[in-house]
């Protein structure tokens, strides 16, 4: 691996995993949010699906294979995190909903995105976050396709 590559791979790991730690730490330290990162980003998903999410939706969005997803679901549930609700039109199809914890929970997430996002974009100039902006998308859209390849 080149010199490049090496510090590329070397950035991309560390930030990667500090900002998982970040968000972790923030969340039940700061914000009082007793779940994993994963749980976070689940409820996260569930409440931008809103009244529609069923656990294929959540699999399908977050990239997770259904058994994964349904044993996630059951254990929010158990937390009292999300309901599961049958269908009126069809006894076959069971969404699943945020219960109030789990809006609040929701809330808080945001809110630690929203600030962490402002703090990141406060160390960067207005040309560099045009720079910035294009770079992490390239980087996105490169992972994305990566991930469909699978």
């Amino acid at each position: 691996m080149g010199d490049f590559e090496s510090k590329l791979n070397d950035l991309l790991v560390d930030t990667f995993n500090t900002i998982l730690k970040y968000e972790s730490r923030s969340l039940s330290t700061v914000m009082g949010v007793p779940l994993t990162i994963g749980e976070a980003h689940m409820i996260d998903c569930i409440a931008r699906l809103e009244d529609q999410a069923t656990v294929g939706q959540i699999a399908a969005r977050m990239q997770l294979a259904m058994p994964t997803t349904t044993i996630a679901v059951k254990k929010l549930e158990q937390k009292g995190y999300v309901v599961k609700v049958p269908s009126d039109v069809d006894g076959r199809r069971v969404t699943v909903r945020l219960t109030e914890e789990g809006e609040r929970i929701d809330r808080a997430h945001t809110i630690f995105h929203q600030r962490m996002v402002r703090n990141v974009a406060s160390q960067f100039e207005p040309d560099q976050r045009d720079l910035l902006l294009t770079a992490i998308g390239q980087l996105n859209d490169f992972f994305q396709r990566q991930a469909k390849a699978g």
